[in-house]
This record gives C-alpha cells, sequence and structure tokens, in this order.
C-alpha cells in the first residue's frame, strides 16, 4: 500500500464516521483532529509538533509501556512507539480505531495496540510505566461518565510504582469559571509534581494555552 492509498483508506473512515457517529465529532470541519506530518495528514494539533513541546522523550525508553487514553487517530501513540517498548490505546470511536489500525499497518509499527472501548469500561490486564491524559479527563460528547475522582483512581491502579502520568488540561479547564484548580488540588494528592507549565495549543482556537503537568506516583502507605 502507498501513501496515497493509505489517504484513500482514512478519508473513507472519516466519511463513514460522519454518516454514522451519532456522538460529537472533535474537528469535524478540518477532517483530523491530530495531524501527522510522517505521512503528510494535516490536523488541528499536529503529532510531532505536540511530541516536540511536550519534551516528554525523557520520560520515555525502549524499558517502558504506556497507555493513551483517548488515542483519537492514533497517530500520537504510533509516534511515540519509537521511544517505547510498547504502547497501547484506548478509543470509544470505532472509525478513529480503524484509522489508528491502518495507520499502524501502514507504517509497520508492530509494538502498537488499539482498543475499540471506553476508559470506563476498558479491561486492561497489566500496569503501564507511563499514562497519557492528554485532554482527555472529561469529554464535551459526554462519552465519559467517570467523574475527575474516579478517572484518576483507575489510572492509579493501572500505574506502576513510581509510574509517571503526563497530563494535559482540558480547553474547558481554561475558559472561566476554570475548574482545574480543583482537578490538580486532587491530583496533587496522589502525585508529586515533577513539572508544571502551559503549553500552546492550536485548537480549539479560542484555547490557545493549556496547562501541562507530568507527575509521578506516590506510594500509598
Amino acid at each position: 500500500m502507498n501513501l496515497e492509498d493509505l489517504h484513500i483508506k482514512l478519508e473513507k473512515h472519516l466519511e463513514e464516521q460522519s454518516k454514522n457517529w451519532k456522538s460529537f465529532i472533535y474537528a469535524q470541519e478540518k477532517g483530523f483532529y491530530q495531524g501527522y506530518d510522517e505521512i503528510k495528514i494535516d490536523g488541528w494539533r499536529p503529532t510531532e509538533k505536540r511530541f516536540k513541546n511536550y519534551k516528554i522523550e525523557q520520560y520515555l525508553s525502549k524499558e517502558k509501556s504506556v497507555l493513551d487514553i483517548g488515542s483519537n487517530c492514533g497517530f500520537f501513540s504510533i509516534h511515540t512507539s519509537k521511544f517505547v517498548k510498547e504502547i497501547v490505546g484506548i478509543e470509544i470511536n470505532p472509525f478513529l480505531v480503524s484509522i489508528s489500525n491502518d495507520t499502524k499497518e501502514y507504517l509497520q509499527r508492530n509494538n502498537v495496540t488499539f482498543y475499540n472501548t471506553s476508559f470506563e469500561n476498558s479491561d486492561l490486564k497489566k500496569k503501564y510505566d507511563v499514562i497519557f491524559s492528554l485532554a482527555n479527563d472529561s469529554t464535551i460528547d459526554q462519552n465519559t461518565k467517570f467523574n475527575f475522582n474516579e478517572y484518576i483512581e483507575k489510572i492509579r491502579i493501572l500505574l506502576n510504582d513510581k509510574g509517571i502520568l503526563i497530563f494535559e488540561s482540558q480547553a474547558m479547564d481554561n475558559l472561566p469559571p476554570s475548574k482545574f484548580n480543583q482537578k490538580f488540588n486532587i491530583l496533587k494528592k496522589f502525585f508529586t509534581v515533577l513539572e508544571d507549565k502551559i503549553i500552546l495549543s492550536e485548537y480549539p482556537v479560542n484555547v490557545p494555552k493549556r496547562k501541562f503537568l507530568v507527575l509521578e506516583k506516590n506510594e500509598i502507605h
């Protein structure tokens, strides 16, 4: 399969999504929420640029396993696979999972696995060294059922001791009245803050910045 054939397949999944996915479709006006320069896909949030801006490579290695909650098109997970032993992406939208799997197959990234499920309903059998929660602790499509405490508790269960949570705030967290401080206070109860910074964000256009945290799981005695 050449790159043109891949693009045709991915566009077909977008068409099927528009016809059949009843929930909110992120970045529908542009097609892809995530962009990926490696396969010449333009999207609102370009993968390689995000990865570089996050500066998270120091927390990754070929010995580590990673979980990406709400992996969307899977492009960020697939890019991350270059730096880790294995990565699992969870995504509730089946059309985005199809995009993920077709891209994974095209790039021959055999250390990436995608599951079509919600985080709440996921039945993962192992623990992870790193978990990505990139603007995904709640969603405007109402498909996220956990409250924030429940969400963080499941993450803690799935993290190895001294495991790393890489957390990006929701767009809505940066709009008044902001709920981020409330979330941050919960996070600080269970994690040590290694990094706390502001990053630029391209989507949505009315939220140009987000909070970005790197957190280490605390031992509970």
